[in-house]
């Protein structure tokens, strides 16, 4: 089993990063491709991905920053994505993230989720690059 960590700060206010990846509407936008849509079932919320279907729940703390991304796949895995978002201390905000690859999933499905997740978080730079930052 891997564990993977990313660090990445962003040249926007901390309360925008936050909200921004909190809401689990918004998933598409921030998984690099992995995650094509995700729709609100009876059961909960589903995301469509490369991966196949995911039941996806989220724990969110906008106190301490955190978002805990729970990607259960129908063969029984379960990935938790964790995201901490905090101040960087002059405005902008900084992102931790984790992903630890759970068991039954194969290397080439971790490398994939991790791959798109590197690069979806990658893109909240661009996202975020006119967003304005108190001095």
């Amino acid at each position: 089993m891997q564990n993977r960590l990313l660090t990445l700060t962003l040249a926007a206010p901390r309360a925008s990063a936050f909200n921004f990846l909190a809401d689990i509407e918004n998933l598409p936008a921030w998984t690099g491709g992995l995650c094509e849509w995700v729709e609100l079932h009876r059961e909960g919320w589903w995301a469509y991905t490369a991966l196949g279907e995911l039941a996806v729940e989220t724990k969110v703390d906008d106190i301490s920053g955190e978002i805990d991304l729970r990607l259960r796949h129908v063969s029984g895995w379960l990935a938790v994505v964790a995201l901490r978002v905090q101040t960087d201390g002059e405005g902008g905000a900084i992102i931790r993230a984790s992903c630890r690859q759970p068991v039954g999933m194969d290397d080439e499905a971790y490398d994939q989720l991790f791959e798109s997740l590197l690069d979806g978080l990658r893109g909240l730079v661009t996202r975020f690059q006119h967003e304005p930052v108190a001095a």
